[in-house]
């Protein structure tokens, strides 16, 4: 255990003082070979290259390539019409409940806190400040919607959790989904209950009968890539790659022959961003496959599954502990970096205490995205800042209130595991 103490703090100190966090892991990982056993150090790139030998982890440059596509395409702006000229958009705060719904369906699109920001956060934060909103509210009901994206399925976090733990992918999809529109209510029902206080506008646009048309087929069309995708894994007419591989041709047959704004040069950049971010990806993978082989050899995660059940036999205690110091993870360590490096550790003592290894994973994924819109760090509030043009501390302080809505459904979620297990064992999925 003191060579793990030494390596946590050398990973910490790293990370703190800039270090890439793939080099930060590695770093620690060969600090702690060294100390415990310096010939596994030879072993190092097969096992780098078994951590990313996975058939599931193919799914994910698709989806991101898919991704890339659809936002380049316009999607984001399609939904945001799409969503606006519902009847809730009409309703004072309406387009607070619009930003909130846009950002939950984006979700099952871009499946990253950080591509609703880049993809919607501009469009939601201009449109609501053209209709009279605060600036600050604005940016913070933007941040604070975007911890959906990573639960409504498909999502590439779940996905990689599901891959690096060997679970069903299909589960672990539809696990999130409920905590997913349980936090999307919160918000909800929190500009509901406070749009006459803010005094929130109301959106009055009226729309032709063409263009009534024109956006209510674009934002059928945009939803079409979650559904074939969900309707094809549940089905089982395709793998979650195979998914991935149909969610490609879907963006593609859309770009060029629906929207037709598809040209060769969006095809290229798309490829290079979601090439560049799985590269990014798997070296953090692999290396984090190594750091848990190599705490696996010493029995680590046993060690320290005793020694929090020494603290107590109440499971759901065990639960709050693992709840804070993921929330604490969250503030400063990438969403996907903190599942590869700390679900082999964290995921076998939940097991242990009896936790549905499905119903940990989305309790992970939860509160590592709360954690993106956790003052002091969180990456999420820092770019929402950026792209309002607003101050860190303003936003910081408009977005409590969303934060508070959210350690609730946290609170909620964990305690309550059929919220997370009742759509997988109704689809059969297993737990």
């Amino acid at each position: 255990m003191f060579e793990f103490g030494i390596a946590t703090l050398i990973l910490i100190v790293t990370i703190l003082v800039g270090l890439p966090i793939a080099f930060s892991i590695g770093v620690a990982t060969i600090v702690y070979m060294l100390m415990t056993n310096p010939a596994n150090i030879l072993v190092i790139p097969i096992r780098m290259f078994s951590g990313i030998n996975s058939f599931t982890l193919m799914a994910l440059p698709l989806f991101m390539f898919a991704a890339e596509i659809m936002v380049r395409t316009g999607i984001s702006s399609k939904l945001f019409d799409f969503v606006r000229m519902t009847a809730i958009g009409k309703k004072r705060g309406g387009l607070a409940y619009v930003n909130i719904l846009a950002s939950t369906i984006f979700g099952s699109i871009s499946g990253a806190a950080l591509s609703d920001i880049a993809g919607l956060g501009r469009i939601e934060i201009d449109a609501m400040e053209e209709d009279g909103y605060d600036k600050n509210f604005s940016c913070a009901i933007t941040a604070a919607s975007s911890v959906e994206s990573p639960l409504i399925p498909p999502s590439n976090i779940a996905i990689l959790y599901a891959g690096t733990m060997s679970l069903s992918v299909g589960a672990v999809l539809y696990a999130g989904f409920i905590p997913g529109l349980i936090l999307t209510a919160t918000q909800m029902l929190y500009v509901l209950l406070n749009a006459k206080r803010l005094n929130l506008p109301k959106h009055e646009k009226a729309y032709t009968r063409e263009e009534r048309r024109a956006i209510r087929i674009s934002g059928w069309i945009a939803m079409g890539m979650p559904l074939i995708i969900l309707i094809g894994i549940t089905g089982g007419f395709f793998t979650p790659t195979e998914a991935a591989a149909m969610a490609v041709l879907y963006a593609l047959v859309v770009g060029i022959f629906v929207f037709k704004n598809l040209t060769v040069k969006m095809v290229i950049d798309s490829l290079w961003n979601a090439a560049v971010t799985t590269a990014n990806l798997f070296l953090i993978t692999s290396i984090s496959a190594v750091f848990a082989w190599a705490i696996g050899l010493q029995n680590i995660p046993q060690q320290l599954a005793a020694f929090m059940t020494g603290l107590s036999s109440n499971r759901y205690i065990i639960l709050l502990i693992i709840n804070v110091i993921l929330l604490i993870v969250g503030m400063w360590m990438e969403t996907s970096a903190a599942v590869l490096l700390f679900a082999p550790i964290l995921a076998p003592i939940a097991v242990a205490m009896g936790v549905s290894p499905i119903h940990f994973a989305v309790i992970m994924i939860v509160n590592l995205t709360i954690g993106l819109i956790t003052p002091p760090v969180g990456v999420v509030l820092y770019a929402t800042s950026s792209v309002g043009g607003i101050k860190f501390e303003d936003l910081v302080k408009s977005i409590l209130p969303f934060l508070v809505l959210s350690f609730i459904a946290l609170f909620v979620i964990t305690m309550f595991p059929q919220v997370s297990l009742f759509l997988p064992s109704l689809l059969g999925l297993g737990q």
